[in-house]
This record gives C-alpha cells, structure tokens and sequence, in this order.
C-alpha cells in the first residue's frame, strides 16, 4: 500500500515539475519576443550608413533608433486649425518639431525613432543634437549603396575636403513614406534646410 502511494505521488510530484517546466519555458519564450519588438519593429545600434576615406580623410556615419515613448517628449497630435470648409491641418509635432516619417500624424509609441547620429571627420567626432532626430520615425538606417535597379535609400555626399557631409535619409512607410536631409560639418553645425546652390 505505502509503495503504491509512493509512485502515486512521484508521479504527481513529476507531473507537477513538467508543468512548472512549461510554464517557465513560455514566460522565458513571452519574454523573449516582447523583448526583441513584439510590434514586428527593430531598432538598430550603431548602424554603418558609410564608412570610407575621403582624401585621405577617414569618414564614418552611423546610427540607431529606439522605440517612441510619447512620456518621454512634448507632443501636440495633427489638428486642423480651420474650418471643415477651409481645412488648415497643422503636423503633429514631437518637442516643438513637426514629425518626419509619418503622414504628419504622432505615431504610436513602439515606433522607431531616430536616437542618435554620429559623423567622424578623421579626428573629429560629430553628434548630432537631439532636436535634429527625435522627430524622425521609421529610419531606413541601411548602407548608402546602390542597389541593382539603381534604388538606394540612404544617400551620403561628402564634401572633396572631407570637412562637411549631406545625408539623405529614407524615413517612413506608406503614405509617411519620404527623405529626411542633413547638412554636417566637422565643427559641429547641423542645418537640415536643403541644400543651396550659387545663383548663375
């Protein structure tokens, strides 16, 4: 009698540790994939948009993105300032900066948003200010390369001194589908206006 209520509760004790083995297994699986951007998203960490040497000059670009988190930024959503006659629709803004990468509507948050940009001239490190980049969403942080039907989504054009860079960033999806443009020097200026030309 005792050796069967043994084995009985062996069994149970088993049954018991397989169970709390699953559970810990699934919470381990859950976690993982909330962790790597259960929003399908990724975020990438320093990525190289260019590296190369330009006159002698070593010249690096990178990147990288994090999930928007709305709480951590002043926000104002797409609103229309006119009338339903006479619409006068105002973007929505991140920190007082209207977005880039949206069809002008605050994105929810999980979205990539641009973090950080970095620009090596030689010796001289760039970092690019966070007013210029956290209004920018869903940046196509790939290599400035050429693909093979003549398509690229990030172009980089540095100066023949290797002293300034433009940087044509592919940012968005869909109808927020479009470029966002960096003008960069080595002594620290950013201006994102396009670029001006000489008059004739």
């Amino acid at each position: 009698m005792s050796t069967t209520i043994a084995k009985s509760r062996a069994k149970m004790n088993l049954r018991s540790a397989m169970t709390k083995l699953r559970l810990t297994v699934s919470l381990i699986i859950s976690a993982a994939f909330l962790g790597s951007g259960a929003s399908g998203h990724e975020y990438p960490q320093d990525a190289v948009l260019y590296s190369g040497s330009i006159g002698g000059t070593k010249v690096i670009v990178t990147a990288s993105c994090r999930p928007f988190d709305r709480s951590a930024h002043k926000t104002t959503p797409l609103i229309n300032r006119g009338t339903e006659d006479r619409p006068d629709w105002r973007s929505a803004t991140v920190d007082g900066i209207d977005v880039v990468g949206t069809d002008e509507t605050l994105p929810k948050d999980g979205i990539p948003q641009l973090s950080s940009m970095i620009i090596v001239f030689g010796t001289k490190r760039v970092e690019i200010p966070a007013k210029h980049l956290h209004h920018v969403f869903l940046p196509n942080l790939f290599p400035a390369t050429f693909s093979s039907d003549h398509y690229v989504s990030t172009l980089i054009a540095f100066s023949a001194d290797a002293k300034a860079v433009y940087i044509s960033l592919g940012v968005g999806d869909g109808g927020g589908a479009g470029t966002y443009n960096l003008f960069v020097t080595d002594d620290g200026k950013v201006d994102s206006n396009p670029i001006q030309r000489p008059e004739p």
